[in-house]
């Protein structure tokens, strides 16, 4: 039963701007979706991690709350970060973790898996985005599948596709895969594909590789920025296919992007990516196994003009408030389980 006071949610992540664009509005969508009669939302920051008031904190992507180029700084985030634990345990305050990667995609140093490590050990309940998140430590776990995105981005008409246009997008880091990407497509004999990289690099010598390469082939175009909202779902709405080919994968919002702007996706077959095959069909997902070729690709368009669809993909089960509801139930289920445990 929902809780006659509003639980004090501290969202990990800094407060959203109107005037600031956001690269994910993932979280943004969910806490605009809790009833304020169940759900006071505050937001973390380090000017008051001693003194913010809150009954749970809800953490998202951890390392970001401690990461820093310079060392020095990133060495006092850690350690601020272990004090801010020992005060939640002190103040018998809950933690909820939503589980977005089972690792960082890059990995941090040592002091900082030992206090990533430590927030774990004292998470009071986890959220999954899917049924294949492993659970080494046993805590229990709410499942709260990641939301569709037609409340934030528009959604386009089937006319408005380019045929044979494909497209990846989103920031693009070394596991992402761009290069087999561009190695496959280059090896494509339909003269009428093209392909479209847009996202920004996570460093100037994957752009200068990306640039290099896209040079050798004229079908293939680069907008290796961070890419507005409104010309993102440009990009999109154009694109045939969205072919993200993640060497590795567990969660993805450009799929449930390109999902909620009702345009199919390639990608590599993995625990997580057969649930959402399983969930959405295989006219929508379409899986690979080994190594992205350049007869994937081919097979892919040819199979996606080939098999029919319906108009919409079916986000039923990706409503907003569904799952912000099931999400203030983890909420309360940490709050009661943690205050229980400290009773005795």
């Amino acid at each position: 039963m929902p809780e006659s006071v509003p639980i004090t949610v501290m969202q990990s992540l800094a407060a959203p701007s109107q005037n600031k664009p956001t690269s994910n509005p993932y979280t943004r969508l969910l806490v605009e979706s809790m009833p304020a009669e169940r759900v006071h939302t505050k937001y973390f920051r380090w000017s008051g991690f001693l003194f913010d008031q809150f009954d749970v904190l809800h953490v998202h992507w951890p390392e970001v709350l401690v990461r820093h180029p310079r060392k020095i700084v990133h060495f006092a985030k850690c350690v601020a970060l272990r004090i801010f634990l020992a005060r939640i345990r002190l103040q018998k305050k809950a933690i909820v973790r939503t589980v977005h990667n089972v690792e960082p995609h890059e990995p941090g140093s040592r002091i900082e898996s030992r206090v990533l490590a430590a927030l774990d050990r004292q998470t009071d309940v986890r959220i999954v985005l899917n049924e294949a998140t492993p659970n080494p430590l046993g805590t229990p776990t709410v499942l709260v599948p990641h939301g569709h995105y037609r409340d934030w981005y528009d959604e386009p008409s089937s006319d408005r596709i380019v045929s044979g246009n494909l497209l990846t997008f989103g920031f693009i880091r070394a596991y992402k895969g761009v290069d087999d990407l561009l190695s496959a497509f280059r090896e494509t004999m339909d003269q009428s594909l093209t392909l479209t990289i847009a996202g920004r690099a996570d460093s100037h010598q994957t752009s200068n590789f990306i640039e290099e390469q896209a040079a050798l082939d004229s079908r293939i175009s680069l907008d290796l920025r961070f890419i507005p909202d409104n010309e993102l779902a440009s990009h999109i709405a154009r694109a045939e296919v969205v072919i993200l080919p993640y060497r590795e994968v567990h969660n993805s919002g450009a799929a449930l992007l390109a999902l909620s702007m009702n345009r199919p996706v390639l990608m590599r077959r993995s625990d997580s990516t057969l649930l959402l095959q399983a969930e959405f069909g295989a006219e929508w997902v379409i899986l690979f196994d080994g190594i992205l070729t350049h007869e994937v690709i081919e097979r892919t368009v040819s199979a996606i003009r080939a098999t029919p669809r319906s108009p919409r993909a079916d986000m039923s089960s990706r409503e907003w408030p569904l799952l912000a509801d099931k999400t203030i139930q983890a909420y309360e289920i940490a709050h009661k389980r943690h205050s229980k445990r400290n009773i005795h």
